[in-house]
């Protein structure tokens, strides 16, 4: 009889992690976590948690650890929120609390993120009193210029730039100005580490895709090689892609990751391919 694997989260060292599960005993699991020894643990412990749904990229438990840092209650949420929060997407939360004795209110943008170094974090970013102005535009030690700011605030328009760590390191994102934030807001930029479709972008493609350019992609397939016209939208954080066959009747979506080491990642059609 084949054994089941089961898709798990395991808090390790205070940092929730990915991994599978097989069935050890009637009371443990043997866990296999990446870049980690085989372990067991009970099947009842606290620091175990089974993926709720293939597109689930966080566990709840660090979820909830993360929000309650930001002041926000992961419990109270409606369900579809939650999901949507450990799937990786963002959520804007609107609260209230009293401050110098009358009621203040305060809009803030939420967003699990993964960083390979550290972990998983919450990325908080609080709306602005009122619209940015050009001079204070600035992100990752990056002033944008006037004309890439009014192209961000006047025409819709997301901007590939160059950001500088504290330590000088030097990285893509992409920029654009969010107006229920009052503010700019920036995303990862693809790279070749971003997979589509069960395959991994060239440095030329994500290149391309990174400066809002369509491209041609081609995907081996069991039926022959396809080629799809591809676009990224930084914003929705989805692939945007038209088959060439039928570019004018076939529009689809599909959400990139980057993935892990030692995760392999499945084609799916249509779907959501986040791991």
């Amino acid at each position: 009889m084949e054994t089941r694997i089961e898709k798990v989260f395991v808090k390790m060292n205070q940092v929730w992690l990915k991994g599978e599960a097989i069935p050890a005993t009637e009371n443990t699991y043997k866990v296999r976590v990446p870049n980690y020894p085989d372990f067991t643990i009970e099947k009842d412990s606290e620091f175990l948690e089974h993926q709720k749904f293939p597109a689930q990229r966080f566990a709840i438990g660090d979820a909830k650890e993360r929000l309650e840092g930001a002041y926000i209650s992961f419990g109270k949420l409606p369900d579809n929120i939650q999901d949507a929060i450990i799937k990786g997407e963002e959520y804007l939360h609107s609260s209230s609390y009293i401050a110098d004795g009358s009621l203040k209110h305060q809009v803030k943008m939420v967003e699990m993120v993964y960083q390979q170094n550290t972990g998983s974090k919450l990325d908080v970013q609080i709306k602005r009193n009122e619209p940015v102005p050009p001079e204070e535009a600035k992100a990752y030690n990056y002033q944008f210029t006037k004309e890439e700011f009014n192209q961000m605030k006047e025409q819709g328009k997301v901007i590939s730039f160059t950001g500088t760590s504290t330590n000088g390191e030097q990285f893509t994102k992409l920029a654009y100005y969010e107006p229920r934030l009052n503010d700019i807001r920036t995303k990862s930029a693809l790279s070749e580490k971003t997979y589509f479709y069960g395959q991994p972008l060239t440095k030329e493609q994500a290149d391309a895709l990174n400066k809002g350019k369509e491209t041609e992609i081609t995907i081996p397939t069991k039926r022959g090689e396809k080629t799809y016209l591809v676009s990224w939208s930084p914003k929705a954080e989805r692939f945007i892609t038209k088959s060439v066959e039928q570019s004018k009747l076939n529009n689809m979506e599909v959400t990139a990751e980057t993935v892990q080491p030692d995760v392999k990642k499945k084609r799916t059609r249509g779907q959501t391919v986040r791991l």
